[in-house]
């Protein structure tokens, strides 16, 4: 997302008391809330990840954990996940930050959780918010369906923007798309 937008969005969501300024920080944690729907927002937990590392913006009390928008990269990509998912996420940006790819990530996390080294939940509920602008960013809900398949759920495996699919069928990151607005 441009600098501009992103300031933008800023300035809407984070107010504080007084009309003083918020902080980068508090910024940054409003804008990653945006994915989640309202109910969900006051107790979920703001993580970013630093050379692999988890760096808590804000503690959370409901298991949610959402990772801010990065301004220097183009567009807009919120992404919040249960506690579920906490230890893939951790082992996900740990490989990514000693230099592999994404599919060489995906490649270990799945060989992982199939060798009972990663944790993975029979099902899971992640939110995102993506797109190319704030304006045009699309909420996602995605429930996880480990090696789930179109036929054995009834649904289709083919990319519908208006009606859900399901994604990397017959996988252990199988998961339902259902897109919003």
């Amino acid at each position: 997302m441009p600098k501009s937008a992103w300031m933008m969005l800023v300035g809407l969501l984070a107010t504080t008391p007084g009309g003083a300024q918020p902080t980068p920080n508090e910024e940054r944690i409003e804008g990653a809330l945006l994915a989640l729907p309202e109910p969900l927002r006051a107790g979920a937990a703001v993580v970013t990840f630093e050379k692999g590392e988890q760096v808590v913006l804000r503690e959370g009390t409901n298991g949610l954990f959402c990772r801010p928008d990065d301004p220097e990269t183009p567009g807009i990509a919120i992404w919040c996940y249960p506690q579920s998912h906490d230890a893939y996420a951790r082992r996900w940006y740990q490989l990514e930050a000693e230099g592999n790819a994404p599919a060489k990530v995906d490649a270990i996390v799945a060989e992982e959780i199939a060798a009972g080294k990663l944790e993975w939940p029979a099902v899971a509920v992640n939110y995102n918010l993506t797109g190319r602008s704030l304006d045009t960013a699309v909420p996602t809900t995605v429930v996880y369906v480990p090696f789930a398949t179109g036929a054995s759920l009834g649904i289709s495996e083919e990319r519908d923007f208006y009606r859900p699919w399901l994604m990397r069928a017959g996988t252990a990151f199988a998961h339902i798309m259902i897109p919003g607005k």
